[in-house]
């Protein structure tokens, strides 16, 4: 049998996945109007 088997997830993401979600919510903004620079229109 096990003992206390570790079940948590990991919450923090890898570098990778920063960059990649970073890039989908630019890209979403930018498709939603939104602009960084210039703010909502």
């Amino acid at each position: 049998m096990e003992a206390k088997k570790k079940d948590r997830t990991k919450s923090t993401l890898t570098s990778t996945q920063a960059v990649l979600y970073a890039r989908e919510f630019k890209h979403a903004d930018r498709a939603g109007g939104f602009d960084v620079k210039r703010g909502k229109r």
